[in-house]
């Protein structure tokens, strides 16, 4: 019996996910734009970059379940 080497669609599906969060991209794009010139290095952009990441996951979780045997 040949046992297949699993898939791990978490990627595949991830990138699906990415065009339901523009809104997250754009608000973290945005960020990265305004604070592009700080010279004190205090400025970042890790909330909108982290909210973008917790949409596409959210979005990914049930689809990344259901593949799962």
């Amino acid at each position: 019996m040949s046992e297949e080497e699993p898939v791990d669609k978490k990627p595949e599906i991830e990138e699906s996910c990415k065009p339901h969060c523009s809104l997250e991209w754009a608000e973290y794009r945005a960020c990265v734009k305004r604070i592009e010139n700080d010279t004190t290095g205090e400025a970042h952009c890790t909330g909108q970059y982290l909210d973008f990441w917790r949409c596409v996951d959210r979005c990914a979780a049930k689809k990344i379940f259901e593949t799962l045997k």
